[in-house]
């Protein structure tokens, strides 16, 4: 955004000067612009005085508007002070659910350097989790853990801006129990369901629309996991028509599909990690010695779920075993009230109808998105353990032949659901990263 715009027009032997006073800049460096300035005020005096010199001058034949010394001093300090997007910077905004049931607060980051009255945008959609708008999912210790913010800054050096915003009930990165404790609401919590998550995406990607500065026929959206089944849903609706999508660690299938490989097939795999002699056995006393640190701990599943009555499991019986359990997991949860709480690991993430979607939508994320026109580009990992990205190709390669768009899916080997060494988290890798920005580019 420009704070200050100065514009010397030429029109019938006339000069006239003008200044539109737009915006105020949030933070302003001035290093370059005290430089700039001076150059600037030292042209304007010269200027001036051409024009003093003109007007005295009775013979000559140009008719000239002069304005005023105060003006002419004011537009170069002015101008001399601030430059047209010479800096970053971020527009923060709040707005109310569309259920008027709650707020959503986020930023609109625009780049340096770029001169654009109006810019092509991406919208950043997080997937399942109690996100602020900086995405806090790496384990590196370091900035990068915050994917989304990580993602804008260098979506800025390519003069694009990008839309993120805070999931509802999040006032902050939640990175420990401190934060938690001051920043998650989780009786605003207790109202999400699967509706409420697309509604606040729709909200959002409105209002970017309707920004002054934003080019509204050209948003591209980046959709991280359960993003990418949450933009498909709008997109069938035809809620939304953004110009293109790249989704990282987004699905293909179904949402049930997806949720039964989870709880059954993933479960499979993780139990047999505990294999340590690899003899394609699991003993209960494996079990008991490689539960502390397994996935199975890590996501609060108890010991005794997974311990034979017989003593072990291959891994048909074991399979037998999680599959039933599994019946029983889907007769709980499709019993109970929908409005009661989702609790994982003691918060409040959503209500029961959020999670009872996830077993009710049996629709692949790619038939809904079978009439979109735009381009669409996955980049999933082979050690993904939410989406993996073998499974997810299978499930496109079945429903090309009815694609308007035939998706680019990009398989990336040894790499998990971020597009790091870790199955789950992140940071992104940096080569990797560079082409999901690339893929972005492409899409307008």
């Amino acid at each position: 955004m420009c704070s200050n715009i100065f514009v010397l027009l030429y029109k019938n032997d006339c000069f006239q000067i003008f200044i539109s006073l737009e915006a105020k800049r949030k933070e302003i460096s001035f290093d370059l612009e005290k430089l700039l300035g001076k150059l600037l005020l030292l042209g304007c005096v010269s200027f001036w005085g051409y024009f003093l010199s003109v007007k005295n001058h009775r013979a000559t034949q140009l008719t000239m508007k002069i304005p005023t010394t105060k003006t002419i001093l004011l537009t170069c300090l002015a101008f001399g002070l601030s430059l047209c997007n010479t800096y970053a910077f971020s527009h923060e905004f709040e707005i109310k659910t569309l259920d008027k049931k709650a707020t959503i607060s986020g930023q609109i980051d625009f780049p340096e350097n770029c001169f654009r009255r109006s810019y092509k945008a991406v919208m950043i959609v997080g997937g399942t989790g109690l996100y602020y708008r900086n995405m806090y999912l790496g384990l590196s210790g370091t900035d990068r853990d915050y994917v989304a913010q990580d993602m804008a800054k260098d979506l800025n050096k390519k003069c694009l801006a990008v839309v993120r915003y805070d999931y509802r009930g999040v006032s902050c990165d939640l990175i420990d129990d401190a934060t938690i404790e001051a920043c998650l609401d989780q009786e605003v919590r207790k109202k999400v369901d699967a509706e409420a998550l697309v509604e606040d995406i729709l909200a959002v990607y409105n209002y970017a629309k309707k920004h002054s500065r934003i080019n509204s026929k050209q948003i591209v959206v980046n959709a991280f996991s359960e993003g990418s089944l949450n933009i498909a849903r709008l997109i069938k609706k035809k809620k939304i028509q953004p110009k293109g999508l790249v989704f990282v660690g987004g699905i293909t299938e179904s949402a049930s599909s997806l949720v039964r490989w989870q709880f059954v097939d993933r479960s499979v795999d993780q139990a047999f990690a505990m294999d340590t002699n690899g003899n394609g056995i699991l003993s209960n006393l494996e079990v008991i010695e490689n539960y502390e640190g397994s996935f199975f701990e890590k996501n609060d599943v108890p010991m005794l779920t997974l311990l034979s009555p017989t003593g072990a499991w291959n891994r048909f019986g074991l399979y037998q075993s999680f599959n039933l359990q599994y019946g029983t997991v889907v007769n709980t949860v499709m019993a109970s009230p929908s409005h009661l709480p989702y609790r994982h690991k003691d918060l409040v993430y959503a209500n029961m109808g959020w999670w009872q979607t996830w077993f009710t939508d049996r629709e692949p994320v790619i038939k809904k998105l079978s009439a979109y026109k735009g381009p669409i580009t996955y980049f999933n990992g082979t050690k993904d353990i939410q989406a993996p990205g073998r499974r997810q190709l299978e499930y496109l390669k079945n429903y090309t032949q009815t694609m308007t768009s035939l998706p680019r899916f990009n398989l990336i080997e040894g790499k998990g659901h971020l597009l790091s060494d870790h199955p789950e988290y992140g940071p992104m890798d940096l080569d990797l990263k560079a082409k999901v920005i690339r893929a972005i580019q492409a899409s307008f």
